[in-house]
């Protein structure tokens, strides 16, 4: 509009300079007074211009980059959603496990003194029973132990133990065993081949197959066997050392009393 304003007052002066409507003297200070203004005109309208274009580009880096900064918020918040997500799944998780932790703290608790009982008992029937492997035996016992009074030991480990011990000792009345040992006889200590029968019976007999004999749990105390026990009891050593196959054998285990 101002460039087409400038360019009016161009025609109209040319229209009073050909017509010769004014004075030569006014003619020459006519277009001085006309052209500065539309000069200063037409230089503020390029100023404008270039501001313009230049706040048009500037607008266009500014939408450019808040488009790209609300792709940015998008995926930061669908991240921050799925955070939240795992963060609730994990506290219930966390709040599941304490749970279970406190379950298992009361159920320790309870099962601590069982298991001391249990172990009491068992190194009782250990007391009570046949003395064989008596050093293995005690080293289990001895174990236990140390394990029942481990508190930084765990519960479910302390049960297993237990119930491996527990296990060992069953078996015992099942199977049968052949080892050797030192065990006093007639006030002497003597290297010999013992023989276990399940719980029954334990019996021995001398590395030369001479002499045999049997534990008498009444006395407490190893005795002696009549010579006629000798074959019997070395075929049934060779049958547990599994030197031989099982057969029948002939052997004293003694007899019920009832009171």
């Amino acid at each position: 509009m101002k460039t087409l304003t400038a360019s009016v007052f161009v025609l109209v002066l040319a229209g009073m300079v050909n017509t010769g409507s004014l004075c030569r003297g006014q003619a020459a200070r006519l277009p001085q007074k006309i052209v500065g203004p539309v000069d200063q005109a037409i230089s503020i309208r390029q100023e404008t211009q270039k501001k313009e274009e230049k706040w048009r580009l500037e607008k266009e880096r500014l939408a450019a980059r808040y488009s790209i900064l609300e792709k940015r918020l998008a995926r930061l918040e669908s991240r921050r959603d799925e955070l939240r997500s795992k963060v609730s799944a994990a506290r219930r998780r966390i709040s599941a496990k304490q749970k279970q932790l406190n379950d298992i703290r009361q159920i320790s608790d309870q099962i601590i003194p069982c298991l001391k009982e249990l172990h009491r008992q068992l190194k009782q029937m250990v007391a009570d029973d046949l003395p064989f492997l008596p050093a293995e035996r005690q080293r289990r016992l001895e174990g236990l132990d140390r394990l029942l009074e481990d508190p930084d030991a765990a519960a479910g480990e302390k049960f297993r133990k237990l119930m491996e011990a527990l296990l060992v000792e069953a078996e015992y009345g099942t199977t049968i065993e052949v080892y050797q040992q030192s065990i006093p006889i007639d006030g002497q200590q003597r290297l010999v081949n013992i023989f276990r029968l399940g719980r029954i019976a334990l019996f021995f007999q001398s590395l030369d197959g001479q002499t045999c004999g049997f534990f008498n749990v009444a006395a407490n105390n190893w005795q002696l066997l009549p010579a006629k026990y000798n074959r019997s009891l070395a075929a049934a050593i060779d049958m547990g050392a599994k030197r031989r196959p099982v057969d029948m054998v002939t052997l004293p285990l003694g007899r019920l009393v009832v009171p």
